[in-house]
């Protein structure tokens, strides 16, 4: 049984899910494909032995559709090209996937905008348990078939395979796109604050530049400049995805911290990536962490805007061992729990089942 999966580019969190639900669901007779609309930062990393399309125009898209007989097809967040499916032919099932609409009155408005291009053209959709997602859900697409699950993460694969060095200081560590939401702007003024009791601190950004938005960089350096962290932040951009367990266990093992300061986030891999790697994580209370990070269980919270109180989280959790050691511990035993890729696999079969569509 064939799924087409479609997204705009190969980068950030839909990239790693891709990767990895090809993975998860081909043991249960799914074969995965993926249509990017063009290419990305993940472009070159992608195994051989996934069948990747980069096509915008429909006739070439058409050709594609044509050539594999799909038996459904997934859009993930870009509800605009939805319809683009049925004009081209595709009478089998469509399902639209949201990842990351970003705060509630931004998801509101998106969701609002998407009814034309979904009423009518999409047999269910799908998010990844995020709690305002599903509230807008039910208010604006009360008839629409819905499901909820969490998104999967195979543990075993995001490992180091070499030991990682330790670091002379201790990292506070950020990870994303440079835009409002992610929040770039509030990791300064904290990292800022953390300098001042621990001085030895130095900031670790990791980011994807072709992502940013226009403008950001620059104001980035100017708020670095003026926050005076200019010669304290070290910026890492484009890393390989098979190189980040190395970053969060460098992190982990040299007493640092990874800093999570988005205003609202879907199901952030970021999350599990570093929870799977003993890399302790303070956070925001941004909505869809909540399925990765339970406060003071796998992860510290801190209210948005208190940048205080955010430092001396950050700082209790670089100080105090026994809560680091705890943290991390139940991090891990999580992560493998409840983001599995074999439950991953019957939820998603069950619900191909559920519009219509039955797996080999």
């Amino acid at each position: 049984m064939k799924v087409l999966f479609v997204f705009i580019l190969p980068s950030g969190g839909v990239d790693t899910l891709n990767r990895l639900r090809y993975k998860a669901l081909l043991p249960v007779g799914i074969f995965s494909h993926f249509l990017y609309f063009q290419r990305g930062s993940g472009s070159s990393s992608l195994p051989p032995e996934v069948p990747v399309f980069y096509a915008s125009d429909p006739l070439a898209i058409q050709h594609i559709l044509n050539f594999y007989s799909f038996d459904v097809i997934v859009v993930t967040s870009f509800f605009i090209q939805v319809p683009l499916f049925r004009q081209l032919g595709f009478t089998k099932p469509i399902l639209f996937e949201i990842q990351g609409f970003g705060l509630q009155e931004n998801a509101r408005h998106n969701l609002i905008e998407a009814q034309p291009y979904l009423n009518d053209n999409v047999n269910a959709i799908i998010y990844p348990k995020t709690p305002h997602i599903g509230a807008l859900l039910q208010e604006l697409y009360t008839h629409k078939p819905k499901f909820a699950f969490s998104n999967p993460f195979d543990p075993d694969s995001f490992v180091s395979p070499l030991p990682a060095p330790l670091s002379s200081y201790p990292p506070l560590a950020w990870i994303g796109r440079l835009e409002d939401n992610k929040n770039w702007r509030d990791f300064l003024r904290i990292g800022a604050e953390v300098i001042k009791l621990i001085p030895s601190v130095r900031l670790w950004m990791f980011s994807d530049p072709e992502l940013a938005l226009p403008g950001e960089t620059e104001e980035l350096f100017q708020w670095s400049i003026g926050l005076g962290l200019t010669t304290r932040i070290t910026h890492f951009y484009n890393v390989p995805h098979d190189q980040m367990p190395s970053h969060y266990e460098q992190i982990a093992l040299s007493g640092g911290v990874l800093c999570m300061t988005s205003k609202a986030e879907g199901a952030p891999y970021v999350a599990l990536e570093a929870l799977n790697c003993g890399c302790p994580i303070v956070t925001s209370d941004s909505d869809g962490v909540k399925s990765a990070i339970i406060d003071e269980v796998t992860g510290l919270y801190y209210d948005h805007g208190d940048i205080v109180g955010a430092a001396e989280q950050i700082v209790r959790l670089m100080t105090t061992e026994k809560l680091r050691r705890n943290l991390v511990n139940a991090g891990k035993k999580h992560v493998r729990s409840d983001f599995s890729m074999e439950k991953y696999a019957y939820q998603f079969s069950d619900m191909l089942i559920a519009v219509g569509v039955h797996p080999c």
